[in-house]
């Protein structure tokens, strides 16, 4: 790919997730492209007009998630425009096509007209299910540049459940729930649902945190995360986690990272960790931290959309 000298970098419009959405549009506005973020205009139609208007003038399409039926907003969408359009799947609207697709309720249009890219490589493999084209292109992620904290001197584990009733049915909380039972001298600490939302009574040595909103000063209470996933896409906190030197456990595969599933397997993981810690030989995961730095930090990811991007500015 050429990158394009700097000044001549065109107009973007990103849709869809805010999260990731405002983030990148912001990022992408540093580096001298006309970025803006619009929010689904739900039932408004002068939101709608805006979001028409704000096509109309784009370069190019952003969408951060996307769907995959006929008649959707997406599928409206590639019917009328002939300039790029990006789409980059982020987890559980994989799933949500993959269903579609099932159901024969698929748009051709969306799949062979748009560019498809996705946040984790497992994600690329789902999508050709239902004839999808995709190239792993990761997000960034915004990753700590100082030293990481020493680990804690209690061994501590994090665990991560939503609140959201949507976003629980990926979840494994039955494996979850019975972790700290199995390791009753370990501290675990959950977030962000609070104790009412979970099945009580609630393990003595666990303790539900609901809301953080300083997940630094928790990252340094903590040994190790243990993300139980049925699907996702690349998780944030599991890259953070890596970030300062802790320990993860992931239903997924990545760099400095374990895979387990399943309370044997996740236990057994646990326990293996434990002993080191025990045994005063459980450093900081320096390994797991560096390659999650060489992934996706140092704007890495950004300078690939970037490149990215610029390829498609018409010519």
């Amino acid at each position: 790919m050429t990158a394009t000298p700097p000044g001549r970098r065109g107009r973007v419009l990103v849709l869809g997730l805010p999260y990731f959405g405002r983030r990148l549009a912001a990022d992408l506005s540093r580096l001298g492209w006309q970025a803006r973020y619009l929010p689904h205009p739900g039932r408004s139609l002068p939101g709608w007009a805006r979001v028409a208007a704000a096509v109309a003038r784009a370069d190019i399409v952003y969408l951060i998630g996307s769907r995959l039926d006929r008649g959707s907003p997406q599928d409206r969408l590639l019917r009328v425009r002939r300039r790029p359009v990006v789409i980059h799947w982020v987890g559980t609207d994989v799933q949500i096509a993959l269903e579609e697709h099932r159901r024969r309720n698929a748009s051709a249009r969306i799949a062979e007209r748009a560019i498809h890219w996705t946040d984790a490589p497992w994600l690329a493999e789902e999508l050709r299910l239902a004839g999808i084209r995709a190239e792993y292109v990761p997000l960034p992620i915004p990753l700590p540049a100082a030293d990481p904290p020493p680990l804690p001197e209690q061994f501590t584990v994090l665990l991560y459940y939503p609140v959201d009733a949507f976003d629980r049915e990926v979840f494994d909380i039955d494996t979850m729930l019975r972790l700290p039972p199995a390791f009753p001298g370990v501290r675990f600490i959950l977030v962000p649902s609070p104790p009412e939302t979970l099945p009580a009574p609630l393990p003595p040595n666990l303790e539900a945190r609901g809301w953080v909103d300083d997940m630094d000063a928790l990252y340094r209470e903590v040994t190790v995360l243990v993300r139980l996933t049925s699907h996702d896409g690349q998780s944030f906190m599991a890259a953070e986690a890596l970030a300062r030197g802790r320990y993860l456990i992931w239903t997924h595969p990545m760099p400095g990272g374990i895979q387990a599933a399943g309370f044997e397997a996740v236990s057994a993981a646990l326990r293996r960790l434990l002993e080191r810690h025990q045994a005063g030989a459980l450093p900081l995961n320096l390994d797991g931290r560096r390659q999650v730095l060489e992934r996706f930090g140092g704007g890495a990811p950004l300078r690939e959309i970037d490149e990215r991007l610029q390829v498609l500015l018409p010519r």
